[in-house]
């Protein structure tokens, strides 16, 4: 199915909720409020640190749809990233992103240091997202240091390391499996997800395969019941923003959580995403919410039709409607198929 959309007029901001009333026995982590979204021409303008994929590999995919979903919401992207990545971008990428500035290194203090010197040269950045695992606590440090809306750096540190993370989850009554050494038992799978007003909200579970990924099947446990307990570690590390996915394993003792990512970085996991959800775009969902816009959240089909597996590849990417530089004064069509 195809949608037709215009660029989103910036709305003004609502006040971003906290997740921390469902989370227990962690500090707060309460997300600042949104600030006033940008009238300067243009429209707003996001931050996207991590989104310089080099050409063809695992995780370009979903560095461009988070691209062209800002494109297709109205949302200008800056990249900022490692120099040497940005050399490395295909030419979507190149395409998509109005600006890209490349660092020596994407660490925290290099970050907002150079966030801080931009805003006081003038320039403003309505959201920042972080696109791969390595720039999350850079992210989530500038957004304190902007005031935007992110994860406390805090929850960040809980879930990137495993020893903390495993530990809190076990604290707080969660399924998991800490002998690093012993072969993990049970049936693996991933809830993919998107925090909207600060709640998670998980819209696909899939099942990893030797070709890529495959629905979920033939488990003793419903969808709702695997999309809760995602939900439910995610909120109890403190996690309130952004995408984020939830490495399951079904065991013969319950639900064991085996891994939290705050990105959707995973070989055909985006492509996967866009044939099974093709009206679901979960960056864009971030952006709007971010930026205050009020949307209807989309039904998430957690129980999908059998589909072959999709082939853990880069899919081709196809420009549907001109070059984004004439976007402001043309419609767009969203990627979507039948």
């Amino acid at each position: 199915m195809l949608q037709q959309r215009h660029r989103s007029v910036a709305r003004s901001a609502v006040q971003h909720p906290t997740s921390r009333a469902a989370a227990t026995a962690a500090p707060d982590t309460t997300a600042p409020a949104a600030p006033a979204v940008s009238t300067a021409p243009g429209g707003p303008v996001a931050l996207l640190v991590g989104a310089a994929a080099p050409h063809r590999h695992p995780s370009e995919a979903a560095a461009n749809s988070a691209l062209l979903e800002a494109w297709s919401s109205g949302v200008r992207t800056w990249v900022l990233d490692r120099a040497e990545l940005l050399a490395a971008r295909g030419p979507e990428a190149r395409t998509l992103s109005d600006e890209s500035t490349g660092l020596a290194g994407v660490h925290p203090d290099a970050c907002v240091a150079w966030a801080r010197d931009r805003h006081a040269a003038g320039h403003r950045f309505d959201l920042v997202l972080g696109l791969r695992e390595d720039v999350q606590l850079a992210v989530a440090d500038l957004a304190a240091a902007l005031h935007l809306p992110g994860n406390h750096p805090d929850a960040v540190r809980r879930v990137q390391d495993p020893g903390t993370r495993l530990a809190a989850l076990a604290a707080g009554g969660f399924l998991v499996d800490q002998d690093r050494d012993r072969t993990p038992e049970g049936t693996a799978l991933s809830a993919v997800g998107a925090f909207v007003s600060g709640r998670p909200h998980v819209f696909l579970l899939a099942a990893p395969t030797k070709d890529g990924w495959a629905p979920v099947t033939g488990l003793p446990h419903t969808p709702q019941a695997l999309a809760a307990e995602a939900a439910a570690a995610v909120l109890h590390l403190g996690l309130c923003f952004g995408v984020f996915r939830v490495d399951l394993r079904v065991t013969g003792r319950g639900i064991a959580v085996s891994d939290v990512r705050l990105t959707l970085e995973a070989p055909g996991l985006q492509a996967h995403l866009a044939r099974t959800l093709p009206c679901v775009e979960l960056f864009n969902l971030v952006y709007d919410d971010a930026l205050g816009r009020t949307a209807a959240l989309p039904a998430a089909p957690l129980a999908p039709a059998a589909q072959p597996p999709t082939p853990s590849t880069v899919p081709p990417f196809v420009l549907l409607a001109g070059e984004p530089e004439g976007a402001a004064e043309e419609p767009h069509i969203c990627r979507g198929t039948d």
